[in-house]
């Protein structure tokens, strides 16, 4: 069970580098990110919560998934509806699963049935580094950005050519398999990588579900990306790129006999990106993303039980022009998204089955002396509920290099998927589109060798969509937390930790948001011998409420709290070659995240990867 003492112990030693500052190396640079103003900056300078995974990061930490990488990191709480390869929901800061924006490569691959994206199926092995935005950002991004934004970068090109290759076996089956080739030859830089995953599973469910089936649920996954960029000029790039993940995934849905879910993920974008001057860069970009997913129930693989696709095509323009005074953002985006849907409870398919979305962006960032500003406006008009204007204003001051306190107001939106307006027995044409306030100050600490940030949010969301007996309707909610985040090396030793308290409230009932914790937190110590690095992970949540679906009318449960413990080693076993191995929950605590699903107990993973040096 999650206790205040353990929060505590938490916090002290994400916090331990401060005593030992005068001993400690400074961090390699100040790392860039682009996803807190469309635009590369300082991490220093920035003004959201915002944080980096590098791809040194993702490989030290053994992680054999999407999903159990993000829930190290703070202010998240993944949420699985089965074992490995089953849905994962991403609660951000206590928002909805379908109030973050997921992008892969500046794109979204999203379903707009569901308004979430399938991370679940990401690999690991394809990703160069992980953007993680936390807080409104639909001035930036658009509609759903209301908990924050998560940006994925896959690998590309750089360097001489060299090939990459990766193969483990883990717990129930497991078996990851790899291999990849990336590099640049004169004006042409290129990456592809290719994967394949097959897991035997547990059943997805137990007793306490209404779909409970006590078969395996075995998981298949296949996927491919690739990027090609050709410097035509200096100055001037066109790069092609294509992603692909196919899955098969078992799930339980009859209690007898094999429920089987196909699922398909693509993308394919070409853009161009060209220096006008030396202060105006201008970006183009036409990308068309499907998400499509297939079941068959009760054993009976020749008549399909449904078919939901999403095919989504989008033109963007963003320039960004550098001044004296600092750097301006302007844009354009026209986003036209197609679904298509056939069921037992869809037959006919959707009503309305075409939305378009034309947007229009600008934003600021300036430094004066020991002031940092940023400012974002944007405006969307949809086809389906018209017009939304959302915005960011943002300062921050300096006082000084290490030390940063900001403080900003943003506003953003969600507008209501396909199954909200028009899924049978649930869906409301009514429904208006959500929208959020969002108040956040923090204070950011970044020193040699160490890094402590705290934040705090107020979050009003205006038209939560919930769904009751037989159909959704809007209700308003109020979201208010802090977290603190740390890091600290000291001599060969890293630490890195977080801890959140919120208080994620249904205004409407004064309930907690289902499946959500008012507290949570993550540490992580890992100890490097030279050759070999091994560390330890401990994860803890407070107890969420849920819903026993069973009986109608359905019956509210509570699930109760827990902590995990995880052990992760590497071994350089000579210069291109690493040895990696993770066991998670070692003491095999029983816990659920979602009522009448399962968590699989004690697992372990054993891998080798070769770098081409």
């Amino acid at each position: 069970m999650f206790k205040p003492q353990q929060c505590a112990l938490l916090v002290s030693l994400a916090c331990a580098g401060q005593a030992y500052a005068a001993n400690v190396p400074e961090f390699a640079g100040d790392p860039v990110v682009v996803t807190a103003t469309r635009q590369p900056q300082e991490i220093s300078k920035t003004l959201s919560d915002v944080s980096v995974i590098t791809r040194e990061q993702i490989e030290q930490s053994a992680a054999t998934s999407l999903p159990q990488l993000l829930s190290r990191q703070g202010g998240l709480e993944i949420v699985s509806t089965g074992t490995r390869g089953a849905p994962s929901s991403i609660f951000m800061r206590g928002a909805n699963a379908n109030q973050t924006v997921v992008l892969v490569d500046g794109v979204r691959i999203v379903s707009a049935t569901t308004g979430t994206s399938a991370v679940e199926n990401i690999p690991l092995e394809q990703i160069e580094r992980v953007e993680i935005l936390r807080g409104s950002g639909s001035s930036l991004y658009g509609a759903d950005a209301i908990g924050g934004v998560i940006q994925i970068f896959t690998r590309e090109g750089k360097g001489s050519p060299k090939l990459n290759a990766s193969f483990g076996v883990g717990d129930h089956g497991l078996m990851k398999a790899g291999a990849g080739i990336s590099g640049k030859v004169e004006n042409t830089a290129f990456s592809l990588n290719l994967n394949h995953e097959m897991n035997e599973g547990i059943s997805a469910t137990n007793r306490d579900s209404s779909n409970y089936n006590p078969d395996r649920d075995p998981y298949r996954n296949l996927s491919y990306s690739a990027n090609v960029t050709q410097t035509l000029l200096p100055g001037h790039e066109l790069t092609v790129r294509a992603f692909q993940t196919f899955s098969k995934l078992d799930f339980d849905q009859s209690s007898v006999g094999e429920d089987l879910q196909k699922n398909r993920q693509n993308g394919f974008t070409i853009q161009s990106k060209n220096a006008l001057t030396d202060h105006w860069s201008s970006t183009l970009r036409f990308s068309h993303t499907v998400d499509r997913q297939e079941t068959w129930v009760a054993s009976d693989m020749v008549n399909r039980s449904s078919l939901i696709e999403t095919r989504q095509n989008e033109w963007f323009w963003q320039n960004d022009i550098k001044t004296g005074i600092g750097t301006f953002l302007a844009g354009a985006v026209h986003t036209q998204q197609n679904v298509d849907g056939q069921s037992t409870y869809l037959p006919n398919g959707y009503s309305v089955t075409q939305r378009t979305n034309n947007a229009g962006f600008v934003g600021y960032s300036g430094e004066f002396g020991h002031n940092l500003v940023q400012a974002n406006l944007r405006n969307d008009r949809d086809s389906q509920f018209g017009g939304k204007t959302t915005g960011q204003l943002a300062y921050g001051y300096r006082f000084s290099d290490e030390l940063t306190a900001r403080a900003s107001y943003g506003t953003a939106y969600k507008a209501p998927t396909f199954n909200d307006l028009y899924w049978p027995n649930y869906g409301n044409p009514s429904l208006q589109p959500e929208t959020s306030r969002n108040i956040e100050l923090g204070l950011k600490w970044l020193g040699k060798g160490r890094r402590l940030e705290l934040s705090w949010f107020d979050n009003r969301i205006e038209n939560l969509i919930v769904y009751q007996k037989d159909h959704s309707l809007n209700r308003d909610a109020h979201i208010r937390g802090v977290t603190l985040s740390g890091a600290a090396t000291y001599g060969a030793w890293d630490l890195s930790g977080s801890a959140t308290y919120q208080d994620p409230i249904d205004e409407s009932s004064h309930l907690q948001l289902q499946r959500r914790a008012r507290a949570f937190a993550q540490l992580s110590a890992a100890y490097d011998w030279g050759k070999a690095i091994t560390g330890v992970e401990w994860q803890a949540s407070a107890k969420r409420p849920d819903v026993d679906y069973r009986p109608f009318p359905n019956v509210p449960v509570t699930l109760g709290g827990y902590s995990l413990t995880n052990l992760f080693a590497n071994y350089r076993l000579a210069k291109e070659w690493t040895a990696m191995m993770r066991l998670t929950n070692v003491f095999e605590k029983r816990y659920t995240t979602a009522y009448g699903y399962n968590t699989s107990g004690l697992g372990g993973y054993l891998g080798v990867t070769y770098q081409a040096q």
